[in-house]
Formats: C-alpha cells, structure tokens, sequence
C-alpha cells in the first residue's frame, strides 16, 4: 500500500490547516481531506507548507486520520456550546449521536474541558441559584434536576454548598404561592402541604423555619 500527502493548505490565517491524503492499493485509489489544528499540525511533525507530496506509513496516516476526527470533534462540540451550554456528559452523549466514536468524543470533550469551553462548576452554580429563586425549588430538588442534566456528584455538591441560597426563605415563598399559612390550618392540610413541601426539595428544618417567619409575620400584622 503507498500513502502520501500531497496537499497541506493553511487556513484561517494559519490557525487550522487542511490535509490531503491519497491511499493507493495498486488497484484502486483513494483521497481523504481533513481538517486539523495548526498544534496539531506541529504534534502530527507535518510541514506548514508542503514543497511536494511526501510518502507516510500506515501509522503515521492512522495518527493523521485520527487528529482529522478529532478536531472536528472539537469543532462541533464548539457549535453545540454556541447553542446551549452543556455538561461534559452531557456534550459526549451528543457527539456520540453524532457519530464520533466514544475514543474521540471523549477526547474532543476533555480538550473542551481543559481549555474552560466547558465550565460545569460555574454552570452548576447558576443553575442552581436559578432554580431556587425562579422556581422556588428546594435543595434536594435541585440536586436532582442537577444530577438529570448531567453534573457529576462533585461538581452539584460544591454548587449546593457554596452557593448562598436561603432556603428557609425560598421554601417560605413556597408557602405564600400555596395559599400562605392557610395551608396549615388542620391535621390533614398540614400533612399534604409538607409533603408537597418535601416533593419540591424542602427539608422539614426549612419547613420549620419558614413556617415560623410566616407566624412572625401574622403576629406583626
């Protein structure tokens, strides 16, 4: 089998660069192009300008072919953190949708990561503060809808402890768009509003806590 290159051609002022491979069996002939990173074009020990075509081995065109997925890899998921953010799991599921393999999706995703395309503690944060005060979500609740999106388990803790969120506050504004100390009145009201209460992610200490504002409240009034 004879492998060579016979075109490299710079683009975008020298930041990426496209390769062009000619594989020949004897019989049969084929040409593949590709789009690397000008870094990968330095790692691949390939010329930025190529004077005229140079033979690889089959190695060097598998290592060649495997940087071509890669930074394609890398582009898309580029685009897809243009739309929407995404956690790194998230990402790699929707690369291998897209039908990189899990061996390139995962190394497009870590490169992503290692620059800070993706930054799943900064958007684990604002999730959660989102969360708290546009739904009026309590602290199990937003752990679970963290973990549903993908955050791994390190990343929603820190979100949840170092995140200042009031959530006695949070759950006492529950209570007011539930009908507010009404919904206490009687054994049976209690019990489905703190279950309710519980379902949305409040602890009964939060429970305690905002139902007791809402007494002090009432007594002001």
């Amino acid at each position: 089998m004879r492998i060579s290159i016979y075109k490299i051609l710079a683009l975008g002022n020298g930041e990426e660069a496209e390769i062009s491979l000619e594989i020949s069996n004897g019989n049969e002939t084929q040409y593949i192009k590709g789009k690397v990173s000008a870094s990968m074009l330095s790692s691949l020990e390939l010329p930025a300008i190529l004077q005229k075509p140079i033979g690889v081995d089959r190695e060097k065109c598998e290592e060649i072919l495997r940087s071509m997925k890669l930074y394609s890899a890398i582009r898309k998921g580029l685009d897809l953190l243009g739309y929407a953010k995404n956690t790194a799991k998230a990402l790699l599921e929707k690369l291998k949708k897209r039908g990189y393999s899990a061996d390139i999706a995962e190394a497009a995703v870590f490169y992503l990561l290692e620059k800070g395309y993706i930054r799943e503690e900064d958007d684990a944060a604002l999730f959660a503060e989102n969360l708290a005060k546009k739904k009026a979500y309590g602290k199990q609740r937003i752990r679970r809808e963290l973990f549903h999106k993908g955050f791994p388990e390190d990343v929603i803790r820190l979100a949840l402890d170092s995140n200042e969120i009031d959530f006695s506050e949070i759950c006492l504004k529950r209570i007011r768009s539930m009908g507010g100390i009404k919904i206490f009145e009687t054994s049976e009201k209690r019990k489905k509003a703190i279950a309710s209460l519980l379902r949305y992610g409040f602890s009964y200490e939060d429970i305690r806590e905002a139902r007791e504002m809402l007494c002090d409240e009432e007594d002001e009034e």
